[in-house]
């Protein structure tokens, strides 16, 4: 006879005596002391003499321990073993969301405890079942629904928090109350339609299986149980767009050689001129107080982002990941007041901070920043509002025009004879002013603006 781990961690899957694998039901039957984690859904007595067995239930944490629900009861598994081998039986698969098998194998190994886990029918077997579909083939997301629950905010602040994508087709298990079922319902809500599908499966594998259908529309109001899951199927390529990789994949299908004449033929430089007119029409709609057509007009100067993005793949250049990687890493780095716990009080430690930052980000490049003009502005900015700033540090000569009116037709005959002359009127004020300043700069008690 082999000698018994210290602890083993048997799955009872739905609790049919026929749906017990054979290691689990040799492990019962051999086992001098069971521990058993009752489910008030499942008969288990068909499985083990639950008057024997000891209820892990009362060694459950009081909810918001620090260390999670199970600590105190890993605890005091692993102290019964040190007097002896001891099984600890749990419903369905002691590997799906089962906090408490997390606990008493990190804690057993610690204290050198032999520990072994035997698999039991899952509740994404009985779902799979239930629906005949295969997760595995459909690339399906699991979520538990109480996990979902503790992490993501019920507030304006919760954007990004839900992992899923609408692509792949999502089984939400431990759907055990409302306040979860409301969570799920919100997250679904970012990125999918309202009339979505959504199955509810209620005790999946067991006599008392119901489905239904609803909508994602719906589900807040949808009843949820301690056997409840939901089955949440993809939606197609094309009509996932609350999602920001719908964006990605099309335009990458605009850019295949199958795609849109107009989007194959770009590139970084001929999209500028559009671009910069989106980052107007943005300004504009927040100038103009218009949320809705911001909305529009955000996701238009989006578009060009991604466009950059898949130009760069398709050159070997960068990707869109690469996008996202650098200005987050960028932001959380700027940031340690917000992310690493250091203090930031008033608005000097705020500077002091940023410019601490900034200069170890210098010492630490290994790319060159692109220039930057002598006024300090990028090259392409536009020379009007330079000029502004500019020629406030260093005016020029007063002029004879007087008046308003007067000294808006002197701009308009300034910019009309350059046009005249075939010139470009921002070249020109770029050229200008760069000489404006060079030139203020050379003389003694000038400081740069």
């Amino acid at each position: 006879m082999t000698e018994r781990p210290d602890i083993t961690i048997v799955g009872l899957g739905p609790g049919d005596p026929d749906r017990i694998t054979v290691g689990a039901r040799r492990a019962l039957d051999e086992a001098d002391r069971i521990f058993v984690r009752k489910h008030p859904e499942l008969d288990l007595s068909g499985l083990l003499d639950l008057d024997r067995a000891i209820d892990i239930a009362p060694l459950r944490n009081p909810d918001g321990a620090p260390r999670g629900p199970w600590t105190a009861a890993a605890h005091a598994l692993c102290d019964a073993a040190a007097d002896g081998p001891i099984v600890v039986a749990i419903p369905g698969h002691p590997r799906f969301g089962e906090g408490l098998t997390l606990e008493t194998v990190r804690e057993g190994r610690e204290r050198g405890l032999a520990v072994t886990v035997l698999d039991g029918i899952s509740a994404i077997d009985l779902v799979a079942t239930a629906l005949d579909v295969d997760p595995l083939l459909s690339g399906v997301q699991c979520f538990a629904g109480r996990i979902l629950q503790r992490h993501i905010p019920d507030d304006p602040f919760a954007g990004g928090a839900f992992s899923g994508t609408p692509g792949k087709p999502m089984l939400f298990t431990h759907v055990y109350d409302d306040a979860t079922m409301a969570v799920i319902a919100r997250s679904l809500g970012r990125i999918f339609p309202a009339d979505h599908l959504v199955i509810r499966v209620d005790a999946a594998g067991l006599p008392a299986q119901a489905i239904t259908r609803h909508t994602v529309g719906e589900l807040a109001d949808v009843p949820a149980g301690p056997m409840i899951a939901l089955w949440v199927p993809a939606l197609p390529e094309a009509e996932g767009r609350r999602d920001a990789r719908a964006m990605q994949q099309v335009s990458a299908r605009l850019r295949r050689p199958d795609g849109c004449p107009w989007d194959q033929v770009q590139t970084h430089r001929s999209l500028v001129p559009s671009m910069l007119d989106e980052v107007y029409e943005v300004v504009d709609a927040i100038e103009a107080g218009d949320t809705i057509n911001l909305a529009e007009e955000l996701g238009d100067l989006f578009l060009h982002i991604v466009l950059q993005a898949q130009i760069a793949e398709e050159a070997g250049e960068f990707t869109l990941e690469d996008v996202y990687e650098g200005v987050a890493a960028k932001i959380v780095r700027r940031h340690p007041h917000v992310f690493a716990g250091e203090v930031a009080e008033t608005e000097d430690d705020l500077h002091r901070i940023w410019h601490r930052v900034k200069a170890e980000e210098k010492a630490a490049a290994t790319h060159p920043k692109p220039e930057k003009d002598v006024d300090g502005s990028p090259f392409s900015k536009p020379a009007l509002g330079r000029a502004a700033a500019v020629l406030r540090d260093h005016p020029l000569p007063p002029a004879d025009a007087t008046t308003p009116e007067a000294r808006a037709d002197s701009l308009m005959e300034a910019i009309a004879a350059i046009v005249q002359a075939g010139d470009d009127p921002e070249v020109v004020l770029r050229d200008v002013l760069r000489a404006h300043l060079d030139h203020a700069k050379s003389i003694p008690g000038e400081t740069a603006g």
